[in-house]
């Protein structure tokens, strides 16, 4: 056997190369309708040996003839006659359709499409159920706490007595069950408005069939009191109030001015100043900051906190029904699944998302190659054993007596012990022998082969279970872990049976090129759970490099991006349909580059579409945003580079960004988000120290005092009507909270700065090497170069210590550095001792070392 030693080490490439894999031949015999009558189904090795070529195909792998078409006419008995008539298409509310060539199901996506008294669930249009069928039921959000005056919209969830998830036609019947609420209604959701205020209350009702669910909420007075901010503190993912936050009013120099600390309600008063910067800290969550707050506003804030993210660990395990066997012909199947994320998935951590990778090797032709595939990546065949489940990580939200082993579901929500979510999966299985040329080749780019494979695609499959209840808890490392509960979804629950085409807009440029690949996510929004997957297209920008993605195969021009996509099924029926384009940075299985860029365009879908010939393009409304460049930080106590201490600035503003997210993250995880208006990006913010017993987040932690990483978003945020949304706004209305800042993010582009850091490649610590040799180190989070107009930051020096007069204080500088940031630099040839120490630096454009300092030392030997 032939090993191929070229493992897949990015999550990107491993999926997108597995769902090339799945995805790259149409369906098989058994994925095809019932033809009725007649021997049609007779031996072939040409089309012309069919009974009517223009009816039927010769499938050569069976060599026998299958029912085919070219439009969707050619699906149904009259075109093709009561002999050739195919059984399922006609037996079908919405007979079937011509995807690929193939007669398949027709499917619906929401019940304007289906007929009579019937709606659309699952795809299919069925007898609604009553509703007297519904057993309990849940409103989002569960806890509010608003001022007086505030408009509030209210969603809900149904299920049935047994907990299966229910959408009822009629929705629900909305009732204000306190004097201090007014509104209702009737639907999925309905508007409330706060009119006096009070301790909080159950105050808001649906009610669906014999089923009943209230919301708790906490009006606050109006804020009146003059020269005064009032900042109401809340947990973003529950609604509950936070106590103990340290509030903070510090001026433009980061001086503090007034700090106050929440009480139960989650309020702190402070006094107001002009063109202050308010921020919130708490050890529990994640800090936050409100840059240049314009106190001509409303002097009432909402802001709410993240939780730490990696000191609750958890979710579920996913196993599958109906997972095909892998046969004795060999097949590849794969189960990708997840839990639904609340707001941006920027919001989230890593390990919120996916879980640790595991090595995988699967084997082809001969051909070897490993793959470290996420561990909620569910692989089987080609060598690879299907395991019972796997484990998918969850982020902290609500619950309730149904968890199991909840003995007080309301003391977990208020640790971040648990929380309610989605659970997803796209499935496929494929032939080994249908598997696409070069997916073993290292070489390949994965997601070119499933560009390529997507649009034949008969056999990829949605699988969604909307209600999943799961315990959170401290993570404890090498000691006893209590399983998570397992979820079991149907491996082919509902195919993805929209095939239609996006056009992508121009991709934005970065460090003088252009984003090289894109990826078209077809999703719905599901009110306090978070956005479910439904579909995918994928392109690549490589031939030529320009501001389009590649002309896809059988489409008429570049830009354009072939797309599949399910229906909102099983509970999520009525619910937004959302369109999601992301352009990035790095090419796959390539070097990757210094900093990760990407940028992302969001746009609301009517519904998926089924247009497999792309006639009428789905047009993204807004272009992606360029890559937010040039933004610096001084951790340091004095002036550097023309940067206050601790000043954060970016050189230019994003053009079409209302706001710029800078988020600082240590060695922990913990985060100290900062928020800034578009427009102020430029003029900066001076960060204040956080108060006494508390982390200081723009260090990493760590003894050496290292600066922590830093990422920068720019974002473009809107009202539905088009209306652009400063800070200040969202922070007085409560929009900068997920569900929220969700529905009105339009573009969000990002750069993944990292911190600057050096480390050895070679030589090894104690190596003997030869005089005049190279060595060699990697950079990260820094931009080596001397080129400042392009945002070079400057460059590495070596420094030899030891060895005698040819070594010591000698300096090496290095200016270049390769895509993945290896510099390579020379040792001097008349250099040479036992135990010479080489101390590598990163250095200024003057050649001053950065502060805090980064270096890395490494001892020789140099005969």
């Amino acid at each position: 056997m032939r090993s191929i030693p070229h493992p897949v080490r990015f999550p990107g490439l491993v999926l997108a190369c597995l769902l090339a894999c799945v995805m790259g031949c149409g369906m098989s015999d058994m994925d095809a309708p019932f033809i009725h009558g007649g021997r049609t189904d007779g031996a072939c090795t040409v089309d012309q040996d069919c009974a009517d070529p223009s009816l039927f195909f010769c499938n050569t792998a069976l060599s026998r003839c299958e029912p085919a078409c070219r439009t969707d006419l050619d699906c149904s008995v009259e075109r093709r006659g009561e002999l050739n008539a195919i059984a399922a298409c006609e037996s079908l509310s919405l007979g079937c359709r011509c995807d690929a060539s193939r007669c398949v199901p027709a499917l619906c996506s929401q019940d304007s499409e289906c007929h009579g008294d019937t709606v659309c669930r699952s795809g299919a249009c069925v007898t609604p159920a009553p509703g007297d069928t519904a057993g309990a039921c849940h409103v989002v959000p569960e806890r509010v706490v608003a001022p007086v005056g505030t408009p509030l919209r209210f969603e809900g969830w149904v299920t049935t007595p047994e907990g299966t998830p229910l959408v009822l036609p009629e929705g629900f019947t909305w009732s204000a069950v306190s004097p201090r609420v007014k509104g209702g209604g009737f639907g999925s959701g309905a508007t409330f408005t706060l009119e006096s205020a009070g301790e909080e209350e159950e105050a808001v009702e649906a009610r669906a069939g014999p089923a009943a669910c209230r919301a708790r909420v906490t009006a606050l007075p109006p804020h009146t009191a003059e020269g005064a901010l009032r900042v109401v503190v809340t947990d973003a993912l529950t609604g509950s109030p936070v106590e103990g936050a340290a509030v903070v009013m510090a001026d433009v120099l980061g001086s503090v001015m007034a700090r106050d600390s929440t009480d139960a309600q989650g309020v702190a008063v402070i006094a107001a100043r002009s063109d202050s910067t308010v921020s919130v800290f708490h050890p529990d969550f994640g800090y936050l900051t409100v840059a240049n707050y314009d106190v001509n506003g409303s002097r009432d804030l909402r802001l709410p906190l993240r939780r730490n993210p990696v000191e609750r660990v958890g979710g579920v395990r996913v196993g599958f029904t109906r997972a095909v066997p892998a046969g004795s012909g060999g097949a590849l199947s794969l189960g990708l699944t997840g839990l639904s994320v609340p707001g941006l998935l920027s919001d989230a951590a890593p390990s919120q998302v996916q879980g640790p990778d595991q090595a995988v090797d699967l084997t082809l032709g001969g051909a070897t190659r490993q793959f470290q595939v996420p561990t909620n990546v569910w692989v089987n065949g080609l060598g690879a054993l299907a395991p019972d489940a796997v484990d998918v990580p969850g982020i902290a939200g609500v619950c309730d007596s149904g968890l199991k082993d909840a003995v007080d579901p309301d003391a977990a929500m208020r640790v971040g012990g648990c929380g309610t979510r989605t659970a997803w999966a796209l499935t496929a299985q494929v032939p080994s022998g249908e598997l696409p040329a070069g997916m073993m080749d290292p070489r390949t780019d994965p997601l070119l082969l499933l560009a390529r494979a997507l649009p034949p695609s008969g056999r990829f499959f949605s699988s969604v279970e909307r209600d999943v209840q799961f315990a959170l808890r401290s993570p404890n490392p090498g000691g006893p872990e209590s399983p998570a509960p397992l979820t079991t979804l149907d491996f082919q629950q509902v195919p993805l049976a929209f095939p239609f085409v996006v056009r992508v807009p121009p991709l934005p440029r970065f460090r003088g090129g252009y984003l090289e690949r894109a990826l078209v996510v077809g999703s719905v929004s599901a009110p306090g759970r978070g956005t479910v997957p439904l579909g995918l297209g994928a392109a690549v920008n490589a031939n030529p490099v320009d501001p389009n993605t590649d002309t896809q195969p059988g489409l008429t021009s570049p830009g354009l991006v072939r797309v599949r996509m399910a229906p909102a099924h099983h509970g999520l029926e009525g619910r937004a349909y959302r369109m999601t384009a992301v352009a990035s940075s790095g090419a796959f299985g390539g070097e990757e580059p210094v900093g990760r860029a990407t940028s992302a365009v969001m746009s609301a879908l009517g519904g998926p579409l089924f247009d497999p010939e792309g006639w009428a393009p789905v047009t993204l409304g807004d272009a992606f945003l360029a890559i937010p460049e040039g933004a610096h930080y001084n951790p340091d106590t004095s002036l550097w580079h023309g940067l206050l201490p601790r000043e954060w600035r970016m050189d230019a503003s994003v053009p079409g960004a209302t706001l710029v997210r800078a988020t600082f993250t240590n060695a922990a995880g913990r985060r100290w988000t900062v928020w800034v208006d578009g427009r102020r990006a430029v003029t900066g913010v001076r960060l204040p120290v956080p108060p006494a017993g508390l982390e200081d987040r723009t260090f990493q932690g760590d003894t050496e005092g290292s600066r922590a990483s830093l990422s920068v978003e720019a974002l473009a945020v809107a009202t539905p009507e088009g209306q652009a949304l400063n800070l200040s706004a969202l922070a007085e209305s409560g929009g900068l909270a997920p569900d929220p800042l969700m529905e009105t993010v339009r573009a969000v582009s990002t750069l993944d700065y990292g911190r600057p850091l050096v480390t050895w490649l070679e030589p090894g610590e104690g190596a003997t090497i030869a005089r005049g040799a190279t060595v060699r180190v990697r950079v990260d989070g820094f931009q080596v170069g001397a080129d400042t107009s392009h945002g070079d930051e400057g460059g590495v020096l070596l420094a030899v210590r030891g060895g005698g007069l040819g070594c010591d204080g000698v300096l090496v500088r290095g200016d270049v550095a390769s895509r993945s940031g290896e510099v390579a630099l020379p040792l001097p040839a008349a250099c040479s001792g036992p135990e010479v120490t080489l101390v590598v630096s990163l250095v200024d454009g003057l050649g001053l070392p950065l502060r805090p300092a980064v270096s890395v030392a490494r001892t020789v030997r140099v005969p």
